[in-house]
């Protein structure tokens, strides 16, 4: 019994999570993508969810919240993981839903710090959307921090935890339910955005050009998919409304002297977005003297990219783009930002 928990779980890719609270998820592959499947009250709106692996291997996933309220599931692409990380695939998912659970026992993988347990629970009734476990263990019972893990069933999938009723036993939303409008999701997301250009998973600041992170960002995106940190990870571009300038503060996350020497900006031809008119550089040397020192400002070029070209070094702990009016009304894209 043992060799069999233990290969249940070795065949699963369960993960902490930590969002707006912390929980558990479960990472899979789709098209060279890893995503992250965890409960959506673990994430409740959060952007971005960190993520922990039971070899205490470190990442990151921008949320989408692609489902609508009361479908306690969140979906987001992981970052910073190697694809050894990511090895499940939606198969696995959905021969998961396939799985007869009556009278079932499985498996709740949790991870922590100190690696992975595998508690045993019994299945003791199932209806359409949830089915209900309780822990083989009577000293064990559902608590906080178990949302968002998933039940294994011959290394299978095959429900999320959501929430704990009064006895301790744990209702699960079935998998049946979740790869079905999984499925639905990711062949519309295909559409919308594309693929990743950072094979690597380290991001458009990370990999390319200085690290940065995203200070500040307005406007708000038009939505959960295009969000300035999905471009900055390099899934899918920032896009934001016309008629609003947006101005953007990026730290610069280099070590040692904070210096820039080139910017460049693209926002490529496309007919379904518009681009921005006019680009403006102000850089902050210090930031604890936050006072903008004017940089660069010049038109956007129609072929998409704006590039300072090599300057002559400046000290600039932050630089603030502002991207001013549009060309066109349909929503403005920025598909990736690089600093030298």
């Amino acid at each position: 019994m043992l060799f069999c928990l233990a290969g249940q779980a070795s065949l699963a890719q369960p993960v902490q999570v930590t969002g707006a609270q912390q929980g558990q998820g479960y990472l899979f592959s789709e098209q060279g993508i890893c995503y992250l499947l965890t409960a959506a009250h673990v994430t409740d709106g959060t952007t971005r969810a960190q993520i922990l692996t039971q070899d205490g291997h470190e990442g990151m996933a921008t949320m989408m919240r692609p489902f609508w309220p009361g479908f306690d599931v969140d979906v987001g692409q992981v970052r910073r993981l190697s694809a050894g990380d990511c090895s499940a695939g939606f198969e696995d998912l959905a021969k998961g839903a396939e799985t007869p659970l009556a009278a079932a026992r499985v498996v709740l993988p949790l991870v922590g710090p100190g690696g992975v347990d595998n508690p045993e629970l019994a299945v003791i009734g199932t209806d359409y959307l949830e089915f209900t476990g309780r822990f083989s263990d009577p000293a064990e019972a559902g608590k906080k921090g178990m949302s968002g893990s998933f039940a294994l069933l011959a290394g299978r999938p095959v429900g999320m935890a959501r929430a704990v009723d009064d006895s301790g036993a744990v209702r699960f939303v079935q998998m049946a339910e979740i790869a079905m409008n999984l499925r639905r999701w990711l062949d519309r997301s295909a559409n919308m955005a594309p693929a990743p250009s950072d094979p690597e998973g380290q991001g458009q600041g990370q990999g390319e050009g200085l690290p940065y992170e995203v200070v500040s960002s307005s406007p708000a995106a038009v939505d959960g998919a295009h969000l300035i940190e999905a471009m900055v990870e390099g899934s899918a571009p920032f896009v934001y409304p016309a008629g609003q300038d947006a101005t953007i503060l990026l730290r610069n996350l280099a070590e040692g002297q904070k210096v820039v020497t080139r910017l460049r900006i693209e926002s490529l031809p496309d007919a379904g977005y518009s681009q921005p008119r006019y680009v403006r550089i102000d850089l902050i040397a210090q930031e604890d003297n936050p006072r903008p020192q004017f940089w660069k400002a010049e038109p956007f070029p129609p072929d998409g990219v704006f590039d300072t070209g090599a300057l002559a070094r400046r000290y600039a702990a932050q630089l603030r783009i502002t991207l001013i009016g549009a060309r066109g009304d349909a929503p403005v894209r920025i598909d990736r930002i690089v600093m030298d």
